[in-house]
């Protein structure tokens, strides 16, 4: 009994002693007073120390544990440049395999702001394009582009795709109905603006033009005779003379002389008589006396007077008929090619007026088109059309031609950004979160009993083994006591 009681109350001292201690670790939570006085050890150790506490382990967690650089080496580790590549390669096969359109993925993330943020990036996407086509660069650009284009080439290069075009137009306008209705209607009108016309020929014909054919007449007597000559040769018009002097001789021979001597023969008659004279040189003279004689007494006739007389002969059917011809020789390819020769001609002898005239013309009218609301209208409408077709493609037809090597590319452009990110970025992060600050703050909020659970669920076993190594202790020291007394 002598070594063994000691040995108890030594034990149950040490366990006592320790455990206290331990709870005195966190209790009393709150300061005790006794009549005023400040009772000793309150609160416990880390209810009192508690900001401290916080910290210090802030400080250790932020400086040691989660360091800018501790965090960016552990996250520019393989493992996790492992994982980006996996998930970019699993994403990329399981949208190949997706109906889902553009629109539904990014529907997914944001619903609700969809219509808002698609409407936004189609403003900023006309906004940024428009600015950038009513910057200075672009239109200074724009136009030594025009100047060198049309200073360094040939003129022909502006009227060949002209002539192309007139041509293909004239085509066209060939076979129109409108343009052949319109030409009759223009040689009716003329038609009645000429019989109503009480003018001779003389007062509209300038006289130099009257003198011109007379003195043609004059130069060219013989010609012009030897022209009639052989114009009376001609059948149809042989037979139109005999008609006409028969017709004369019926209305004007008396019937008492046609008794002995038929109308016929004198017709024969006069017309022998007539081509024995025209077929006399020595007549040529009188000939052209003839046709300058009837020349006169046309111009002195009147015009409304000459035009009623050819339009009575001129039927409606008639009149097409000259649309017609009229269409056919303007239009015909050959007066076109004679048209465009004028045209090219003219062009070569101004080119360079030309030139200077385009350029000159756009530059006074380029401001305005590139200020212009009609622009920026256009501009949008475009991105408009374009934004709603592409959203409404499917992934997979955008990612169906991605292979292999393009799916690398996008592994190792997403790795290089990961790191720049990690290098530039995350360090400015993380020290901008101030970790230290944050640990500090949480562990200042915690309720002390909250701590004292944790702590003791954390390290129970260990704590128990601290209050039985105190019991160890007491006893062992409990046995020294006895054992010195005998000594």
């Amino acid at each position: 009994m002598k070594f063994i009681i000691p040995i108890l109350v030594g034990g149950v001292i040490g366990y006592i002693t320790n455990w206290l201690a331990i709870k005195m670790l966190f209790r009393p939570y709150y300061e005790k007073k006794f009549l005023g006085i400040h009772v000793p050890f309150t609160p416990g150790l880390i209810p009192k120390e508690k900001s401290r506490i916080a910290k210090s382990v802030g400080n250790t967690i932020g400086v040691y544990l989660l360091s800018p650089e501790v965090v960016t080496q552990a996250i520019s580790s393989n493992k996790i440049n492992n994982q980006i590549r996996s998930w970019i390669i699993c994403n990329i096969n399981r949208l190949k395999e997706s109906d889902m359109t553009i629109k539904d993925f990014i529907m997914d993330f944001d619903n609700e702001n969809y219509s808002k943020s698609l409407e936004i990036l189609e403003k900023k996407i006309t906004d940024f394009i428009y600015l950038q086509l009513k910057g200075e660069s672009f239109k200074n650009g724009t136009m030594n582009l025009i100047e060198d284009r049309i200073s360094h080439k040939p003129i022909e290069h502006f009227y060949e795709p002209m002539e192309k075009k007139v041509e293909k137009f004239m085509s066209n306008l060939s076979k129109s109905d409108e343009i052949r209705v319109e030409v009759k209607n223009t040689i009716d009108k003329k038609i009645y603006e000429l019989s109503q016309d009480d003018r001779t020929l003389e007062e509209v014909i300038p006289s130099d033009v009257v003198n011109s054919i007379n003195e043609y007449i004059d130069k060219n007597s013989e010609y012009i005779a030897n022209s009639l000559r052989d114009l009376f040769e001609s059948p149809s018009i042989n037979m139109k003379i005999r008609e006409s002097i028969n017709k004369f001789v019926s209305q004007n021979v008396s019937r008492a002389i046609t008794i002995f001597i038929n109308s016929e023969m004198i017709s024969n008659k006069i017309f022998d008589s007539i081509e024995k004279y025209i077929y006399n040189p020595e007549n040529n003279k009188n000939i052209i006396l003839i046709i300058k004689s009837l020349i006169d007494k046309l111009l002195e006739s009147e015009i409304s007077n000459i035009v009623l007389s050819i339009s009575s002969n001129i039927d409606d059917e008639n009149r097409w008929e000259i649309s017609d011809v009229i269409l056919e020789r303007i239009l015909n390819k050959e007066n076109q090619g004679k048209v465009f020769s004028i045209v090219e001609e003219k062009i070569k002898f101004s080119e360079s007026d030309i030139k200077e005239g385009i350029i000159d013309l756009i530059s006074d009218n380029i401001d305005g088109i590139l200020n212009s609301e009609t622009l920026y209208n256009n501009i949008k409408s475009i991105i408009h059309d374009s934004l709603k077709k592409f959203v409404e493609k499917p992934i997979s037809y955008m990612l169906e031609s991605v292979e292999e090597t393009t799916v690398e590319k996008i592994i190792n452009f997403s790795k290089v950004i990961f790191e720049k990110f990690i290098k530039n970025k995350l360090p400015d992060i993380i020290e901008s979160f101030n970790i230290s600050k944050v640990v500090e703050d949480e562990i200042n909020k915690f309720d002390v009993a909250f701590a004292e659970e944790i702590i003791l669920e954390i390290a129970s076993k260990e704590l128990k083994a601290i209050t039985w190594l105190g019991a160890l202790l007491g006893g062992i020291m409990g046995i020294l006591s006895p054992i010195l007394q005998l000594i």
